[in-house]
């Protein structure tokens, strides 16, 4: 697997240190320089200008480098700026190295994540401002498996292991649901969703 170049921004010192020290633990990833990042690993409670500002920054000027959200703050608006914004995912810190490892390695694969209690309340907000015209019938009755649990926050491991899937069938049939939805990735698949009432809130 190719190496996965990441940055970490935090306004504490020694956690952006300690995340460097534990991140070092996985391999394929790398701590580089913004130029040459992938991924930037974030908080939000930043001094000057705040982590969701950042996002539109580095989105708006490098639309290939994805934005994991690491923060403490549980507050769904917080999820709901920060998806508005572009940030491909949103863990809080409270997360195990385990859980940290598997958000990076989701949000490098183009997939999007959001912290479970966070997702509801955010992915509601985003419905109302956005929406799509196809219809769910479309979806065949294992597509429709995979995106109400994509709606409720899981990922493509989970989702497996609930339907008996292997990750690579999660894969093809998130593909699916993408290219009849006319979606580009998990959140907006989970937005419409939402939208359409396919999910319990």
């Amino acid at each position: 697997m190719a190496a996965l170049r990441i940055l970490l921004v935090d306004d504490h010192r020694v956690i952006a240190d300690s995340l460097a020290r534990l991140l070092q633990d996985d391999p394929v990833i790398q701590i580089v320089g913004i130029a040459a990042t992938g991924l930037v690993v974030m908080d939000i409670g930043l001094p000057g200008m705040d982590g969701v500002e950042a996002t539109w920054t580095i989105r708006r000027q490098c639309p290939e480098v994805q934005v994991l959200m690491l923060t403490m703050f549980e507050q769904d608006a917080f999820a709901i700026d920060a998806l508005r914004a572009g940030a491909a995912g949103y863990l809080l810190k409270t997360a195990t190295q385990a859980e940290l490892f598997q958000a990076i390695h989701t949000v490098c694969e183009g997939e999007g994540l959001v912290y479970p209690r966070a997702a509801t309340a955010a992915f509601q907000r985003a419905a109302s401002l956005r929406g799509r015209q196809q219809d769910p019938g479309a979806l065949s009755r294992r597509e429709l498996q995979v995106l109400q649990l994509v709606a409720a926050g899981a990922d493509i491991s989970s989702i497996g292991r609930q339907l008996l899937l292997s990750p690579h069938t999660v894969r093809n049939h998130l593909k699916g649901v993408y290219r009849k939805l006319g979606v580009r990735g998990r959140v907006e698949a989970a937005v419409y969703a939402v939208r359409r009432g396919l999910i319990k809130t």
